[in-house]
């Protein structure tokens, strides 16, 4: 099943904490989940594995449903009133 990538515009990415937050999954321990923090705010976007650059966008590989209620549990451990998006 080839996966769609997701993109975010480098623009974009100057609303989010230089240091991405990165997790691992019980199912791919290996390759990290990129997590993007607002700056100044409680905000997270869960934006999938990262996967390269195309133009003036970062590309991710999307979360299956599993993967994505898995991080967002790790996140709501530590922060219970987050607003939890995802890419």
């Amino acid at each position: 099943m080839a996966s769609l990538k997701k993109r975010i515009p480098k623009p974009d990415l100057s609303k989010y904490d230089q240091t991405p937050l990165y997790m691992y999954t019980e199912k791919d321990s290996l390759n990290r989940v990129t997590v993007l923090k607002e700056t100044a705010k409680d905000i997270y976007l869960i934006a999938g594995r990262y996967s390269g650059v195309e133009g003036d966008a970062r590309l991710y590989t999307p979360l299956t449903d599993e993967e994505k209620g898995e991080i967002e549990r790790y996140l709501r451990a530590s922060h219970k009133d987050a607003i939890i998006n995802h890419l």
